[in-house]
């Protein structure tokens, strides 16, 4: 395996903890891997390596990687999400950490919940949070380990009596999950966490199992998942890859402290960089380093291409965002009858409301594309009945599983449905819970009869899901419009279910990495234009980028404005948009909607004390080729409040 010097020094380092800073495109994923090599090259039992990564796609491309490197070794390194390994830990002691007969539940479900204690806490007619909300409040709370009053009184502008009542509900809702054995996704860190923390016998345990620790993306952990390598540390080294600019996901929870504090939280530890970048030009580069060096944070990073190729990236402005959208499709066409695929170019969007008028240039052209950001793929409503029929087969105390197969059928209602759970909520068995609806239905014996099929199947997930499917055929097709449309996600379905061994694992799996509609047509489409959001895009790369809207209001985004942490943020969102670009970037703006123009020479009061109105203020030659083509004549004026004009 090739290796530059900086590569090589972190793959082979042999001393206690280590933070490995690559900037982008610097090949942290293949220092990763070589350091995994390594340490079985020297003696490292693969089992004694855990790693620990932010999609469970990842962790798979990582050991195929490895087994191509050793083919003659034995690779078998523990290797998972952080969510799936502390599961998977739990699973196997379940009495120590309390997990017997647990059901994972993912966010419709608790939403599901939810909505249902909400209802006792709100009084009629008034402004209460919604459900998602609530869900999301609680979210947040935990795994920035706030309590939940300190977090609402001091990131939401809610009176203490509705404060009050929010708490409330979050501990009722956590007594009814814990009443129906119901385990979300944050409770499954937490309670990982808390275990290790709290229970030395757990601690002593599970501190033996590993030697190395290796830790992917490690700049997008919260302080949850921080508690899970702390705990599990010493004698385990860590290896940690990450890069502090990229650190993007705070609305997730994720702690830009746990990669920039990392020599101050753990003693004696070192940081070496990756600095070699392989993915985009000099030029490129040079915009980006720019970009970090106008900040008041230290990065300490210059990143240097080592590609030869040089451009300077473009700047084009126009009048409105139409204009921009116009010229951004007209430029695809152009590109597109020289010669270049469609697939060779990525535009990358702030927000999806951002991209609307790019998108709709598009339609409008018949340029093929694909739009990543959308809906997860199983949190569609029809996916969502399939998996209701199958859990509920799989355990007779899953309330909310049971509520979504039975009221699929005619003539039977939330009463009803209510009524029959608390029924079967007080048996013994899922075999039991059949055998009661089939006496309660005697002349609709199709109900129960689903369930028999799943449970015939329980041993084969890929039937299981094939004959479910089949099964309720007949009832989607009265229910969803689109059915024609829907129904080949079954396919997808099936396919995936080959993977597992068993029903249980098969559901719990993409319940904790859900699946997006874009990654699934990403895998079935292959010449279109890529449209993606900034945060969807990190990890991906093209040879041609557009940046659009790259202006006032989105770099940084308005909502971000007076909060110096933000706006540090929105900087790192725009070096992960920038930094997406392999040949070409092209920035795009329009003035359509900033009509606060003090912006443009950054003389707005409303950012922060040190920070920035507007990223690119002084952004000028030599570092973009500006294109002002897109301005009318009328538009002159602005050439007095514009400094990127040179």
């Amino acid at each position: 395996m090739e290796l530059n010097n900086q590569q090589k020094a972190a793959a082979e380092y042999d001393g206690g903890h280590v933070l490995v800073i690559a900037g982008a495109g610097t090949g942290k994923t293949r220092t990763l891997i070589a350091r995994a090599a390594h340490l079985i090259q020297n003696g490292i039992k693969p089992y004694r390596i855990l790693l620990l990564t932010f999609t469970r796609r990842a962790s798979k491309e990582m050991i195929n990687r490895l087994e191509e490197i050793l083919p003659d070794r034995e690779t078998s390194v523990s290797a998972g999400t952080f969510h799936h390994f502390c599961l998977y830990t739990m699973r196997r002691m379940p009495k120590l950490f309390g997990l017997e007969n647990a059901t994972i539940i993912d966010r419709d479900d608790q939403l599901q919940l939810m909505k249902l204690i909400r209802g006792k806490h709100r009084k009629k007619g008034e402004q209460f949070p919604s459900a998602a909300e609530l869900v999301n409040l609680g979210s947040y709370a935990r795994n920035t380990l706030q309590p939940m009053e300190k977090y609402i009184s001091e990131n939401t502008d809610y009176d203490w009596s509705i404060i009050d009542r929010i708490c409330q509900i979050q501990k009722d809702f956590d007594t009814r999950k814990k009443q129906n054995n119901y385990l979300d996704y944050d409770d499954i860190l937490f309670l990982f966490s808390k275990h290790l923390h709290e229970n030395p016998d757990v601690r002593e345990k599970l501190r033996g199992y590993y030697d190395h620790i290796l830790v992917d993306e490690m700049q997008d952990t919260n302080p949850l998942q921080w508690l899970v390598l702390d705990g599990l540390r010493d004698p385990a080294k860590l290896f940690c890859v990450g890069d502090d600019a990229q650190s993007i996901y705070a609305f997730r929870g994720a702690d830009f402290q746990n990669i920039h504090s990392f020599t101050s939280r753990v003693p004696n530890s070192t940081i070496l960089r990756l600095e070699k970048n392989y993915r985009s030009t000099q030029g490129i580069l040079d915009l980006s380093n720019w970009l970090l060096h106008k900040s008041t944070i230290n990065y300490n990073k210059n990143l240097e291409a080592v590609r030869k190729t040089q451009s300077t990236p473009g700047l084009h402005d126009f009048n409105s965002d139409i204009e921009e959208a116009r010229w951004v499709a007209k430029d695809l066409i152009e590109r597109h009858e020289n010669g270049s695929r469609w697939d060779e170019h990525m535009i990358i969007t702030r927000t999806g409301y951002g991209a609307r008028a790019v998108e709709s240039s598009m339609i409008e052209k018949k340029i093929p594309y694909r739009f990543i950001g959308g809906m997860s793929f199983l949190q569609a409503a029809h996916v969502k009945d399939i998996f209701a029929l199958v859990r509920a087969a799989a355990s007779h105390h899953d309330e909310l599983s049971w509520a979504r197969y039975l009221t699929l059928w005619p003539k039977i209602g939330d009463v009803t449905a209510a009524r029959l759970i608390e029924e079967i909520k007080k048996l013994n068995s899922v075999h039991d819970a059949v055998s009661f609806i089939e006496d309660k239905f005697v002349k609709r014996e199709i109900i129960p009869y689903g369930l028999r099929i799943v449970l015939k199947h329980w041993n084969d997930p890929p039937n299981a899901i094939k004959n479910a499917a089949k099964f309720l055929e007949p009832v989607m097709m009265k229910k969803y419009d689109n059915w024609n449309t829907r129904k080949y996600d079954f396919n997808l379905l099936e396919r995936l279910a080959k993977e597992h061994r068993s029903l249980v694992a098969f559901i719990e799996t993409y319940i904790l990495d859900p699946i997006s509609t874009a990654s699934v047509k990403l895998l079935e489409e292959d010449d279109v234009v890529t449209l993606t959001t900034v945060h969807s895009a990190k990890g991906t790369e093209a040879p041609v980028c557009y940046v659009i809207r790259a202006e006032p209001n989105m770099y940084p985004h308005s909502r971000s404005l007076g909060n110096e942490d933000s706006e540090e943020e929105e900087r790192r969102i725009l070096y992960v948009a920038i930094t997406r670009a392999q040949d070409e970037l092209i920035l795009t703006r329009s003035l359509r909607f900033n009509n606060n123009l003090s912006f443009y020479g950054g003389s707005t009061d409303s950012h922060s004390e040190g920070g920035s109105g507007y990223f690119l203020e002084e952004l000028g030659e030599p570092l973009v080729e500006a294109n002002t083509q897109g301005f009318s004549n009328s538009f002159s004026d602005y050439d007095v409040i514009q400094p990127w004009r040179r």
